[in-house]
């Protein structure tokens, strides 16, 4: 084998090998760059992430929300919707439970419009009052009930609107009823029970300088809540509620099962849609003789609210 013949075989070799070589390095730096552009992306994967989490973290899911059919001893029927959308099954409620007196939100946004509360009211019928709330109380909120009693008379029930100012009573039927401000109603019945709906104090900026302390209230009987959201509960305030007047709190289910893990001490009844509550009732989900006695002349219908709810826990 000739000298010149094993030169340009190790030649040969020399270029693949060094082709190999610069391959490698090239592919190598290629992967390289892929993986830190990865690990970029991962980065950035996480920070997003971690923007959500500030965003959604904060809040649980609590089920569904709810209304309620207040049933007074004096045969009078409040309907507190509680925030809503339009749904068909106002008209049942309407037809089933036959309420003299209709709450109902009218702010747009988080609930009714005052169009769409207008037709909710045309749905609901309710046989002497249509009462609007949850309005005024946010800036993106819609600020006076004006266009609300506007779209009534589109169905003949502008006689039937009833305003109230915050802070102001008016007896509706036999039933002492004041404005709290937003979605909050404070309820006395003849025979004296007292009823808070919604009584949200911290996020309500609207509930009156009179009852900031709560002690002012002097006596609270039962609480409903129709959701969890913060506008019409928060864990600060429902604390207060329980340590000042030891009510009887009705939520719905999953929400009243939440705060059940946090405040064990307190008489919490957590129910669903459809229920029917009375003192028997009442007694049989533990709530004691004493207390459920009071409630003897009272039935709570709770139905259905077409809205969500989540809460923020501390």
């Amino acid at each position: 084998m000739s000298n010149k013949f094993i030169l340009t075989i190790f030649t040969g070799v020399l270029i693949i090998s060094l082709t190999g070589f610069f391959l490698a390095i090239s592919v190598s730096n290629n992967l390289k760059i892929s993986l830190e552009r990865i690990e970029k992306t991962m980065e950035n994967l996480d920070r997003k992430e971690a923007l959500l989490d500030k965003r959604v973290a904060p809040y649980i899911y609590t089920g569904e929300s709810v209304g309620y059919v207040i049933g007074f001893e004096n045969g009078t029927r409040f309907y507190f919707s509680g925030p809503t959308g339009l749904d068909s099954n106002l008209q049942l409620i309407g037809r089933f439970y036959k309420p003299d007196v209709a709450f109902l939100p009218i702010g747009n946004i988080y609930s009714l419009s005052p169009k769409s509360a207008a037709y909710a009211a045309c749905l609901i019928d309710p046989s002497s009052y249509i009462v609007p709330d949850r309005y005024a109380s946010f800036p993106e909120l819609v600020k006076n009930p004006e266009e609300f009693f506007k779209e009534l008379e589109k169905y003949d029930l502008r006689s039937k609107a009833l305003k109230f100012q915050i802070g102001e009573e008016k007896e509706l039927l036999g039933i002492k009823t004041e404005w709290l401000g937003h979605g909050a109603w404070l309820l006395e019945s003849p025979k004296g029970l007292r009823i808070l709906i919604d009584p949200e104090v911290q996020y309500n900026l609207n509930f009156p300088r009179k009852y900031r302390e709560l002690v002012q209230l002097k006596k609270i009987d039962l609480i409903l809540f129709t959701n969890g959201r913060f506008d019409s509960l928060s864990l600060s305030d429902f604390r207060k509620w329980g340590q000042l007047f030891n009510p009887v709190f009705i939520t719905p289910y999953e929400l009243g099962i939440w705060l059940k893990s946090r405040f064990p001490s307190y008489k919490i009844v957590a129910v669903d849609q459809g229920a029917s509550l009375s003192e028997k009732e009442l007694l049989k989900l533990g709530v004691s003789k004493e207390k459920a006695k009071k409630f003897s002349d009272l039935i709570i219908d709770v139905v259905s609210a077409s809205h969500s709810s989540s809460a923020i826990p501390e």
